[in-house]
């Protein structure tokens, strides 16, 4: 399928900027398209012969149409969680839905989401609530669908790796929720793009929803250990309050990390929910080296991604 036009929305984002630039490398003609020419400008691969630069916002639904045409595939890449939108799930509700009338109009042939892990259940976080209706509407269209659910994604860049690298450099003690002790299964950032160049190159993936994940289950409190470690900085001690809150949490991340409380809350609420990968049938289809936290954790710090 290297003679098809890719589209990657969201190409100015932490995952697509990274897609992009590898689906060059495999010479796949790329249509990288973002809200603003600008930023999509600030990237090396801008000046590519096989990049395409346009401009949409996924809340028009022509706009959304228009950039569609003339493409075979699109990786959704979209989040509406920024300081734009004061419901995020409303937003990623209509963009979602823009997506799949679009996807039918222009006849593209296959969409590829990158979600969320986590269980359906009464207590599952509003932020992985919402990752998973957006892929419900995906998977609900008339073009084949593949969904990739993960939980945090290790590498430099990564907001949920940042805020763990920020709270071990600037806390020596935390006083920290119940979530520290969550389980979750963290992967690599270079195994994630693997993932979606794989379901670009195997229509095995067409109409499935996968779950990926590195080959460790680990607390948030094992990983901030290993942070530690590999950044060459003391033990953090951590002591577990159980009345600290998902807003407290929030407000607190936001205090000793950059990343604002509208970002923080959404993902500190999501913390108390165990997500791990319960099938594995990706292995087989698209089988690659998995990256274990620590060896990801080191390649995250020195700054090497792929």
């Amino acid at each position: 399928m290297v003679s098809a036009r890719v589209l990657v929305l969201g190409a100015t984002g932490y995952i697509g900027a990274q897609l992009v630039s590898k689906l060059l490398d495999k010479g796949y003609k790329i249509r990288a398209c973002g809200r603003s020419i600008s930023k999509l400008k600030d990237f090396q691969w801008s000046r590519h012969t096989n990049v395409e630069l346009v401009e949409a916002d996924v809340l028009s639904v022509d706009q959304l149409r228009s950039v569609c045409q003339g493409c075979e595939v699109v990786y959704y890449l979209v989040h509406s969680m920024n300081a734009q939108h004061k419901d995020f799930a409303l937003a990623d509700r209509q963009a979602a839905q823009n997506m799949v009338q679009s996807a039918e109009a222009a006849g593209l042939k296959r969409i590829i989401y990158l979600g969320g892990l986590g269980d359906d259940d009464k207590n599952l976080s509003h932020h992985l609530r919402s990752r998973m209706e957006v892929s419900n509407i995906i998977q609900s269209g008339k073009v084949p669908a593949t969904t990739l659910r993960a939980a945090m994604i290790i590498g430099k860049g990564s907001i949920s790796f940042e805020i763990l690298r920020a709270l071990v450099k600037n806390l020596p003690i935390m006083i920290t929720p119940r979530w520290v002790s969550t389980e979750s299964q963290p992967i690599a950032v270079t195994n994630v793009l693997d993932y979606l160049v794989g379901c670009l190159e195997s229509e095995r993936t067409a109409g499935e929803i996968f779950d990926i994940g590195g080959p460790e289950i680990v607390s948030y409190r094992q990983l901030m250990d290993i942070y530690a470690q590999e950044a060459g900085i003391f033990k953090r001690f951590i002591i577990t309050v159980p009345l600290l809150t998902p807003s407290l949490s929030s407000l607190w991340i936001a205090l000793v990390t950059p990343f604002p409380a509208y970002i923080a809350r959404p993902l500190a609420e999501g913390l108390k929910n165990r997500v791990v990968c319960h099938d594995d049938r990706i292995k087989d289809i698209i089988p690659q080296n998995l990256i274990n936290c620590r060896q990801a954790i080191r390649l995250a710090i020195k700054g090497n991604q792929i």
